[in-house]
């Protein structure tokens, strides 16, 4: 059974992959395969660096994330160009973990953490939608504690994300973490059970 796990910006996502993981399940988290996919070497990063030209690399060779953050953060076009780039190549790695995982072990539940699941039509690859939300201004609270950003720019962020009341159409278990991390993992228990009672 694939679950993907997903909920906006200072949602509390990892938290929940982490319990997830406490419980027994794999879990594969996008974002870190996108971290892979740019690594030194990497044709990805060869092709980012053709894009958007040598200064958004560190002295190490490593690709400046903060960088490039802001780059497409205010600019679509550029983000639509870096997407082009990185997500085909984020699926194929996120789908030979699938496969990998869904051979060794095929009664298995594997957990696929990808933030933005919806908006790229993820959520049709997997068995249910699991949708992590938070109350806006706890949200705009811990991503700015997070982040270290003024309250304009966790806004602008939140802003430019899919409503989380969009996103709960999608979703066929929600996950509320506006209370405290006990209150969380005790939801994150209770709902794995009821999945292993019906699983």
């Amino acid at each position: 059974m694939i679950i993907g796990l997903t909920g906006n910006i200072a949602s509390g996502k990892s938290t929940v992959a982490k319990y997830l993981r406490e419980l027994g399940a794999k879990v594969i988290n996008a974002d870190q395969v996108a971290r892979q996919v740019v690594l030194p070497n990497t044709p990805a990063l060869k092709e980012i660096v053709d894009s958007f030209g040598p200064g958004i690399l560190h002295d190490d060779g490593t690709l400046n994330r903060q960088k490039m953050a802001s780059i497409i953060f205010h600019d679509a076009a550029a983000r639509d160009r870096l997407e082009k780039i990185t997500h085909p190549r984020i699926e194929e790695e996120i789908n030979r973990e699938i496969n990998a995982f869904t051979k060794a072990d095929p009664g298995g539940i594997l957990v696929l953490e990808v933030p933005l699941l919806i908006e790229v039509g993820w959520h049709k690859k997997v068995d249910q939608v699991w949708l992590v939300t938070v109350d806006p201004e706890v949200q705009l609270r811990r991503l700015m504690a997070r982040d270290k950003i003024s309250p304009e720019q966790a806004r602008e962020r939140i802003a430019s994300q899919m409503p989380q009341e969009e996103k709960k159409r999608f979703a066929h278990v929600v996950i509320n973490n506006t209370g405290s991390p006990e209150e969380l993992k005790r939801q994150v228990q209770e709902i794995w059970q009821a999945l292993h009672a019906n699983h």
